[in-house]
């Protein structure tokens, strides 16, 4: 299984499932496709994250995955909510995170549906 990616239009959410160990092919493809994405959506918008599948993320793409952030920070996202599994892949959503240097609210969450509410709600 490579990434999902799923456009929520009415409430502007990119969001992005993990598969359980992406490759090299997969982040590539992932990389190539997601960024025109979030070119396209020329205004304000969050990201929701599942790793909750993730069980391991090479460390040679975390440089990688913490550019992207960057350049979705620079491209209007607002919020960015992760969904991890337990505390290691947890750790590792906060290294991508710090690596970034976003300057946006960010939150991790054990579930979707509280991940999902939290980016809906931005008084929360």
């Amino acid at each position: 299984m490579s990434f999902q990616i799923i456009v929520h239009e009415q409430d502007s959410i990119l969001e992005v499932v993990y598969p359980e160990r992406p490759s090299a092919a997969d982040v590539a493809d992932y990389l190539a496709k997601v960024r025109p994405i979030i070119e396209q959506f020329g205004g304000p918008w969050s990201a929701l994250v599942d790793q909750s599948q993730l069980r391991l993320l090479g460390r040679e793409f975390v440089p990688q995955m913490a550019s992207l952030n960057a350049f979705a920070q620079l491209k209007g996202m607002q919020r960015s909510a992760r969904v991890v599994s337990d505390a290691a892949s947890g750790l590792q959503a906060w290294r991508m995170t710090k690596q970034a240097l976003l300057t946006i609210p960010t939150s991790t969450f054990d579930n979707r549906k509280d991940a999902m509410a939290w980016l809906k709600d931005p008084e929360s």
